[in-house]
């Protein structure tokens, strides 16, 4: 018989940041299946609830928690929520970000071509992309530390890889360079208790805002696998990340973008 019990997360705790919906919900779906508790901490708050039912419904206990990653007093109270309830915090998910706003819990930014953009704009990208992995990181680590042991995905992009992207893209872009540079140093520096790797996405169709949309129908044309990602592909990636199977992946970026 095959034997999983290495990607198995039973009495772990999870903290996903942006774990209501999108990338984090497919984080939220595949930790709670491995066994983890879990922590969605998320805006905007009534987004929270359904993504615990889910969960729960999957056996394992979770608690919601509305943060702005960006705020350093709101990332502390997370963490002590996340404490008060679990004991411990096995892993971090740092999904929350974007490239634009999404919500009206967190800093507001828009996107355009760089000679158009305000200051405030291209900040907005680094705030909530950068700032908030860092923060959420930062407030964790010493808690992992003593446990003796730890694991924080981060979410980049292929957007962030040096490759040309659409004109409205490059803060975005730049700040997801900035996350996945800071993986390798985390990992350096944090090690050899805690391991920090990212998930670089491609094309992933999750729920847009606003007025932002994608032909994904095109996209799928340019990928080799025949269509867009979804969520619970970068799940599975980042349960791999997550478990003891990857005990030796430690300062990578893995692109999951379908051949793209």
């Amino acid at each position: 018989m095959t034997d999983f019990s290495r990607f198995s997360l039973e009495g772990q705790t999870a903290i996903i940041t942006g774990g209501s919906g999108g990338i984090g919900r497919g984080c939220a779906r595949a930790f709670a299946k491995a066994g983890a508790n879990l922590v969605i901490a998320s805006v905007p708050p009534e987004e929270i609830p359904p993504a615990i039912a889910e969960v729960e419904a999957l056996g394992v206990q979770a608690i919601g928690v509305t943060v702005d990653v960006s705020n350093a007093a709101q990332v502390s109270e997370m963490v002590k929520q996340s404490m008060q309830r679990f004991g411990r915090i096995d892993i971090l998910a740092n999904v929350a970000g974007g490239s634009y706003s999404r919500s009206d819990y967190t800093p507001k930014f828009t996107r355009g071509p760089l000679l158009e953009l305000s200051e405030a704009d291209f900040m907005g990208a680094f705030e909530v992309n950068v700032k908030g992995a860092y923060l959420c990181a930062k407030a964790i680590v010493p808690i992992m530390k003593s446990q003796g042991k730890g694991v924080i995905i981060n979410i980049g992009s292929t957007a962030g890889l040096g490759n040309p992207t659409s004109h409205d893209m490059a803060a975005y872009a730049a700040a997801k360079a900035a996350v996945m540079s800071l993986t390798v140093n985390m990992a350096h520096q944090w090690g050899p208790e805690i391991r920090v790797n990212c998930i670089a996405p491609g094309v992933i169709n999750t729920p847009r805002v606003g007025t932002d949309t994608r032909d994904f129908g095109s996209a799928a044309k340019r990928i080799a696998v025949g269509r867009v990602g979804v969520a619970d592909d970068i799940g599975g990636v980042a349960l791999f990340l997550a478990s003891d199977a990857a005990s030796f992946v430690n300062g990578t970026i893995i692109q999951a973008h379908g051949g793209a």
